[in-house]
């Protein structure tokens, strides 16, 4: 007799974050790889890691721009688009684990009433 396995919805969960982040840095490594900077693969990455690039742009590169007192990010940054695009995706990851625990938590507290 077999017996069935069935994964739980966290480990689901976290198997889709990790497959998530992991195909945007391997796209983003291949375009670093490839020495390509500006097409529509760039356009689409950055859509897919929308919020989390912008929070990663705004609060970590420019800042350390500044700080280091160079002109431009590409100096800051020598991977190219990749730490944006791979710290926006790794943010958006928290980012909707932290949506989902506040629901539960509040759908809880909801029901305890």
């Amino acid at each position: 007799m077999s017996t069935q396995h069935t994964v739980r919805a966290g480990r689901k969960a976290t198997v889709l974050a990790c497959a998530y982040v992991g195909c945007i840095a391997a796209v983003t490594a291949a375009r670093v790889m490839a020495g390509v900077h500006s097409d529509s693969t760039q356009a689409v990455l950055f859509f897919l890691s929308f919020p989390g690039s912008l929070f990663i742009t705004t609060f970590l590169v420019l800042p350390l721009g500044a700080l280091t007192g160079s002109g431009s990010a590409e100096t800051v940054n020598p991977y190219g688009s990749m730490l944006y695009l791979v710290g926006g995706a790794a943010l958006n990851v928290l980012i909707a684990w932290a949506a989902v625990k506040t629901f539960r938590c509040l759908r809880t507290a909801r029901r305890t009433k």
